[in-house]
């Protein structure tokens, strides 16, 4: 049975181990709490209507003994920018200064597509040298030509890699995306 593990502010509060973790990132409001939760067949990250609530790094365990990390996302709607700049240089550190391996999961809004600062994301990740991984999320919200754009966007700028199609409220595309991850 997936577990929380623990909320980290910190590089001083960093969950201590010595395997990969699977790290869920993308905009605020893009369905990073949902997705574990349906991943984890229960309800175990907080989700919100509110952009923005996550605001620490969480830790959790899968049923496979794997660590899952929910970032906060980024695009924070209604934070101050002092609260963003915390984040995103608590953020900034966890990426640069952890000698953890990495696979990002990316979430992308199947409704909203790529957007100019997800690309941002994207290079940035590619940077750090994780694995990355893109997911598009709330798939049964959106049109087939939101759909056709987003693999459209994708194929034209990834020559090889998966994107994965999930609706956590439909529970549509989370058992590939389980095993994909061997989560």
């Amino acid at each position: 049975m997936w577990k929380y593990i623990k909320g980290a502010t910190s590089q001083e509060t960093w969950l201590n181990h010595s395997g990969q973790e699977i790290v869920f990132w993308g905009r605020s409001n893009v369905g990073k709490s949902s997705l574990i939760n349906a991943l984890a067949n229960i309800k175990i990250a907080k989700t919100s209507q509110n952009p923005g609530r996550t605001k620490i790094i969480n830790y959790f365990e899968s049923d496979l003994k794997k660590i899952i990390v929910d970032l906060p996302g980024y695009g924070y709607a209604k934070l101050s920018k002092k609260e963003q700049d915390k984040i995103s240089k608590m953020i900034d550190i966890y990426f640069n200064n952890s000698n953890i391996d990495k696979h990002v999961v990316l979430l992308i809004d199947a409704k909203v597509g790529f957007m100019p600062l997800d690309w941002e994301m994207i290079n940035y990740i590619n940077q750090t040298n994780n694995k990355l991984t893109i997911v598009a999320t709330k798939v049964d919200k959106a049109s087939q030509a939101q759909i056709y754009k987003l693999k459209s966007d994708f194929m034209s700028k990834f020559i090889d890699g998966d994107i994965f199609l999930v609706s956590s409220s439909k529970n549509k595309g989370i058992l590939e995306l389980k095993k994909y991850l061997a989560i």
